[in-house]
């Protein structure tokens, strides 16, 4: 039997249960892992366990939760070698949906018992570690929104027609200011920005459908149109698929070694991984050095 480490955030999503927990551990060791389970308590929790475990031996950490407690873990495993296993427990879980995991815990925990590891990228928000994407624009808002004192009831209680309804309060209300970034020396204007690390935004939706997580790049995708009207065509073309085809879209690569930096508004709101991010603009944003070990079939 190989030690593991069973994550479990219960905030996130409607609150993992005592026996979706035992059934995960029940799981896992079906595949020849002795699993302990902990829970975290608050914000860095996550970051705080994984490292630790990597530091005692463990064979892999599994993490039940929402991306954000994902990235978490993520955070203290990079450079250690010992492999994150990722399990669906949170609102829009489009981690492990990109990782073409099953949705439901147990039956992902059952694909994970016999999964070996693979190479992840990560990447850098000022230092900080992400595994999906980071955004500037109206979702970034939103994801604020989200987070804002009182608020985190709608997506707690709610999930995702929550998620829908403070999103279109901040579709009608949200200014679009243009957000400034630099890539290469030269300088980009556009409402929305998002730098991918996977395919996938918010779900099924293919935002950077030639993203991939091994391959040692990041998609850099700029919106430039302007005001509600544009902003609702571009959804409704990115849930077509036809986004990418737009003439107010354009599409960069970011290679191993250049850096994006999002040089303004200075209060922009900025996501990262469906959290907001630490800081405001300037933010600097690159593919980390170090690759993470994943779980995955």
């Amino acid at each position: 039997m190989r030690d593991a480490l069973l994550i479990v955030n219960r905030a996130a999503g409607s609150g993992p249960r005592f026996r979706l927990v035992e059934g995960v551990r029940e799981r896992l060791a079906a595949g020849g892992y002795r699993v302990v389970a902990v829970p975290t308590a608050g914000p860095g929790d996550a970051t705080r366990l994984a490292r630790g475990a990597a530091q005692d031996g463990a064979a892999a950490v599994f993490a039940l939760g929402g991306d954000g407690t994902l990235r978490e873990a993520a955070a203290g495993l990079l450079g250690t070698g010992v492999p994150l296993g990722p399990l669906p427990g949170g609102t829009t879980n489009v981690l492990t949906l990109a990782l073409g995991l099953p949705r439901r815990p147990l039956a992902a925990a059952e694909a994970l018992a016999r999964a070996s590891a693979r190479p992840f990228d990560v990447g850098r928000c000022d230092g900080a570690p992400f595994l999906m994407m980071v955004s500037a624009g109206l979702d970034a808002a939103v994801v604020a929104s989200l987070h804002a004192p009182g608020a985190a009831w709608s997506k707690r209680w709610l999930g995702r027609p929550g998620i829908v309804a403070r999103g279109l309060g901040s579709w009608w209300g949200y200014g679009y200011p243009e957000i400034e970034l630099e890539h290469r020396g030269e300088v980009h204007r556009a409402r929305f920005v998002a730098l991918s690390n996977i395919p996938l935004y918010g779900g099924p939706f293919r935002m950077a459908p030639g993203a991939r997580s091994d391959d040692r790049r990041l998609d850099l995708l700029l919106f430039r149109g302007a005001g509600r009207a544009a902003t609702l065509g571009f959804a409704r073309d990115l849930l077509r698929g036809t986004h990418l085809g737009r003439a107010d879209v354009e599409t960069l690569a970011v290679e191993e070694g250049e850096e994006v930096t999002l040089t303004g508004p200075p209060g922009a709101c900025v996501q990262v991984d469906g959290d907001p991010c630490a800081g405001r603009p300037p933010v600097t944003l690159a593919l980390a050095a170090e690759r993470l070990a994943v779980l995955a079939p």
